[in-house]
């Protein structure tokens, strides 16, 4: 609570900061000690961020030649640490597998996740989310050499869907392709390496990560134009219960994806998808038409 109270005094007039605090208390609980709890003073306290994320799934989070870990959800997490800290280096960062990124949250071991995550509202039951930073959806690879063009040719009992070990991808395949046989993987990588060495002939995965695929290795593989269903939200998830921290992450969402920070989101976005990412909002456009 402190600590957001000193991020507060940055931006609001004193009057604002009692009226806010207070209802950050009161959402929190009556226990003044419970208020006290947040994750963000344990951060501010401790001098750098904790954060858990995927090492397989480029362009968004993904291990380097050099063995470093980069991508679009790595330098969002990084912005982050600047604004908190001043520095862009102070965050520590988690691999965990599809499944291993909500215990890593709520067991307090990583302080925010961002991995290639799409809202769900099950997954909402289990854990907190910001407002989404980006838009994805899903999309599929397939090799050429299976002579598939379409989602109706894929749906053939002699292909193979490499899948992930999550819910999501066994709904999607049983409503859109249920006559498709599965293999199932534990990360974005195995399931590229199933369809890479002919294991499976096609995969399901989050928009941005397949057109990479698709486009690092163009001459064996292609991407399907329809998507699995509708446009979905990437968002960075959290261990709910803990407000503060909570409202500190989504506003910082909010000002780099339409506010105060959009400069430095535009410069991230262009840097891993090569184009412009959703306009900020309709007050700039109109603004800048006078």
């Amino acid at each position: 609570m402190r600590a957001l109270r000193n991020l507060l005094k940055r931006w609001f007039s004193p009057a604002s900061i009692v009226a806010g605090t207070m209802a950050v208390s009161a959402l929190a609980g009556s226990n003044p000690a419970q208020a006290q709890a947040s994750r963000l003073d344990e951060v501010m306290q401790r001098g750098k961020l904790i954060v858990s994320t995927f090492g397989t799934s480029p362009p968004l989070c993904f291990t380097d030649e050099k063995g470093q870990l980069v991508g679009f959800d790595i330098d969002i997490a990084r912005l982050i640490a600047k604004s908190m800290f001043g520095d862009p280096n102070k965050v520590d960062f988690v691999t965990v597998t599809s499944e291993g990124r909500w215990p890593s949250v709520l067991s307090g071991r990583a302080d925010f996740g961002i991995a290639s995550t799409t809202v769900y509202p099950d997954r909402a039951m289990r854990v907190a989310f910001t407002r989404p930073y980006m838009d994805s959806g899903i999309s599929l690879l397939v090799r050429k050499d299976a002579g598939i063009s379409t989602i109706a040719e894929l749906n053939n009992s002699k292909f193979t869907l490499a899948n992930l070990s999550n819910p999501q991808m066994v709904d999607r395949q049983k409503r859109f392709l249920p006559d498709t046989k599965t293999l199932t993987f534990d990360t974005p990588s195995a399931m590229f390496l199933a369809v890479k060495t002919g294991q499976a002939q096609a995969m399901q995965f989050d928009s941005p990560v397949v057109d990479w695929y698709g486009k690092e290795n163009s001459q064996d593989l292609i991407v399907l134009p329809e998507m699995l269903g509708n446009v979905q939200n990437n968002a960075i998830f959290l261990k709910p219960g803990d407000f503060a921290w909570w409202l500190f992450l989504d506003t910082m969402v909010q000002e780099l994806t339409t506010g105060s920070r959009y400069n430095e989101y535009v410069e991230v976005y262009q840097k891993w998808f090569g184009r412009n990412p959703p306009p900020q909002r309709f007050y700039g456009a109109a603004a800048a038409a006078k």
